[in-house]
């Protein structure tokens, strides 16, 4: 896959830190291409790389489902924190949840409280604040990919082949997270969408962007990472299964 003018390849191979398929990153070198090759690209942060995988909402992962997802919100500022795609635009959830509580209003309905799948949602009109909680209640918050066989190389399904390359056995949770901010350059982003039934802002499946602006000189793959959690590896390593990535 290339990335348009920017000469961006994605590619899937042998990963380099872990067993099976890694995701890898480089610059379009076409040795028959006489205009001059693109000698650097710089990919802002945020910028879509590919999807993640189209899938359903289960109650559980799946045993050594190690592709699952969680769609939970659970930090006190994660509105205002938390990136999304709603609109074809990226924006923080808070943005997201207003565009939708305005659609409903307009609708004639104010209420809040089931804005947003699997949680409770606060909104002062008064300070623009946005608050979220998780409803626990709602069980079915685990994204599982289902990718048909046809798909599991294209565009839309390549992210489920980034491996957390902050995993170190020895690591506590901080040194697990300074690994991650050095080693992993992708993050996972939600799509939203309106439910036109309950006027609820609902996820249809993850994407993965940048964390970060990126600098490649590379015409060789070079493999890059997504963050899984330290809870993901903790469970690893103490149970022995595999967690959803958070």
């Amino acid at each position: 896959m290339e990335g348009g003018e920017l000469a961006l390849q994605v590619l899937v191979a042998p990963s380099l830190v872990a067993p099976g398929k890694g995701l890898f990153l480089c610059i379009y070198d076409d040795i028959d291409d006489d205009s001059g090759a693109v000698e650097e690209i710089i990919i802002p942060q945020g910028t879509p790389i590919c999807g993640y995988a189209r899938g359903y909402f289960a109650d559980e992962a799946e045993k050594n489902g190690d592709k699952s997802v969680g769609f939970l919100f659970s930090d006190a500022n994660a509105a205002d924190l938390t990136a999304v795609f709603y609109n074809k635009q990226l924006m923080p959830l808070s943005d997201a949840l207003w565009a939708v509580y305005q659609e409903r209003c307009e609708e004639g309905n104010t209420d809040t409280s089931n804005l947003l799948f699997g949680h409770s949602v606060e909104i002062s009109t008064e300070t623009g604040s946005v608050t979220i909680k998780a409803d626990k209640d709602f069980m079915s918050r685990i994204f599982i990919p289902d990718v048909k066989e046809e798909d599991k190389y294209s565009p839309t399904s390549l992210g489920i082949y980034a491996n957390d390359l902050a995993f170190d056995p020895d690591s506590n949770e901080e040194q697990y997270f300074d690994n991650s901010e050095r080693n992993n350059i992708l993050q996972l982003v939600w799509r939203l969408a309106k439910d036109e039934n309950t006027g609820m802002a609902v996820p249809t499946w993850p994407v993965v962007v940048t964390k970060q602006d990126i600098r490649l000189l590379n015409t060789v793959p070079m493999e890059v990472g997504l963050q899984y959690g330290f809870n993901y590896w903790n469970a690893v390593l103490n149970e022995g299964v595999t967690n959803y990535i958070k």
